[in-house]
Formats: structure tokens, sequence, C-alpha cells
């Protein structure tokens, strides 16, 4: 999500998983404005903590619940920077039980991962790839990245340390302020604290809410990186601790999906879809 390893497209991700399927069938959360504190440590010690409690947060939940947006500027054929959008609902329960389903944009699936099986439904297509893959969701994001250096927009909440991955290579961090976020879904709006950082390639912000202390949304930019210039994600939605039932996680044929197998999608190539290309 917010280290270079991990903060790119639900696309890539979804691709990594079903892409060679396609081949073969053919608001607004807006921060109020706030002015970073007086220059003080290169790693401040207020952003650190107010981190490692999101991190504490996320690491003691049994079980969680939360939708994200994202927002990523590609480039089109011609040159001209287009952003796509991506929505998902994620579930996730323990180290090794993951459900999103993804929307948006790009490629919409659902994936499913109960740390035996992984599988993907595609539902414009009706079609499904599935095979066994022992692990837990640490493993199937390293296995994104080795793979095709893609993942998740969201990883970085999913693993078991999320304060250990977010804190690598960092240079810089400072406790901007504090500011109101409108969030995804409910009417009331959020409270969050604001920081920022600087890890080697990449610098980010993370809004995260001052009594939940769960993030609610990242901007990312890669100051050296043409190919991936920044990323946005937003999150709402959240639950954490409560029961999920063991199907949500082991993909049911339905609707007789045809079955397909899975093999490297970025053989293919990657692009923006034709018709946001075209649309100007």
């Amino acid at each position: 999500m917010f280290s270079k390893k991990t903060i790119l497209t639900v696309f890539c991700a979804a691709m990594l998983i079903f892409g060679a399927a396609t081949a073969r069938a053919e608001e607004k959360a807006a921060p109020a404005p706030v002015s970073p504190q007086s220059a003080g440590p290169a790693l401040d010690p207020r952003a650190l903590e107010t981190l490692k409690r999101m991190s504490d947060t996320l690491t003691r939940a049994k079980s969680m619940r939360f939708e994200a947006r994202s927002l990523k500027p590609v480039q089109s054929p011609d040159g001209l920077w287009v952003s796509l959008c991506g929505t998902s609902r994620v579930v996730k329960e323990g180290p090794g039980k993951l459900f999103t389903e993804t929307r948006g944009d790009l490629f919409r699936f659902d994936l499913y991962f109960n740390g035996k099986t992984i599988a993907a439904y595609s539902p414009e297509k009706n079609l499904y790839a599935e095979k066994a893959m022992a692990g837990t969701v640490e493993d199937l994001i390293e296995e994104a990245y080795r793979t095709e250096g893609k993942s998740f927009p969201y990883s970085d909440i999913l693993v078991s340390d999320p304060y250990g991955v977010l804190t690598q290579g960092l240079v810089r961090a400072v406790f901007v302020g504090q500011s109101t976020l409108r969030p995804l879904s409910g009417a009331e709006s959020v409270k969050t604290d604001h920081l920022a950082f600087s890890n080697r390639g990449v610098e980010w912000q993370i809004w995260i809410g001052t009594e939940d202390r769960l993030p609610r949304m990242v901007c990312a930019t890669y100051p050296g990186n043409a190919g991936e210039p920044s990323s946005t994600v937003e999150f709402g939605g959240w639950t954490l601790d409560e029961p999920v039932s063991p199907e949500t996680f082991t993909y049911r044929n339905a609707s007789q999906a045809t079955k397909v197998e899975f093999r490297n999608p970025m053989q293919q190539g990657r692009g923006v879809p034709p018709a946001a290309a075209v649309q100007q």
C-alpha cells in the first residue's frame, strides 16, 4: 500500500491471479487544510507512535472487514495520463484467510484464499481459476510481488506487522496535524491524525482515525519513477473481530463458470483499457 513494493493497483494483483482467463475468453475524502508543525527531528516520535498504534490495532484484530477505493494515474498509449478508479470489499480472518471483491475501471474479480487454495472469479466473463496454495496472506502478497512486482494497494495493512513493513528504509517522519475526513460509508465525519513519511524511493502520507486508530486515507508519490508517479487509497466501513463464515474464503461455482488455468498474465502486456485511451 505505502511502500514502493506494495502501493500498486488492484488491477495488477487481479491479473496475476486471473489475467490469462480474460485474454483467452474475451464523498471524495477532503482533509481540512493543516500546517505542518515547526521543524523537528527527522523521525518525529509522535508520528512513529501514532503509526505504531495503528499497526497494533490491526495486528490484534482476529478478523477485519473494510472497503477501499483506489485512484491510480495510468498513461494511455498516446501519452495522456488518465486516473482509473478501483473499489474493493475486503474480509480477512487470522493470518491465512482472505476474500476480496474488486470492481471499478479495470479488472472486476473476486478472490478467495483459505490458506490451502486460491481462486479467482470473473463475474463478467463467468470464468474462474483455482489452484492449491498453502500458506498465509503474507505468502500470497509475497508471491504476487515476487512473480510480477505487483500487489494489492492495501496489502501493507494485511501483513502481521504493518509497522515493520511501513518503516523499512524510513528517513523522515512528521506529525503534520489533525484533520477531519468524510468516510466512504457512514454519515459522520472522522477526526484523523495526519502523518507524512519519506522512505527510500517513496514519499507518503496517511490519515489515521484518532479514536479507532484505523487507516482512513493514504497518498503516495514516487519522485524517481515516471511509470508509477502516485497512488491514493481511501478506507471505510471498518469492522474488527466480528465472526466470519468459513464459506467466505472458499470459491463455490454456483454460476457454473468455466474453469481456466493460471499462467503469467504480464506476458500479455499491460495498459489503459481502449475506451479510457480514446475518451478525451
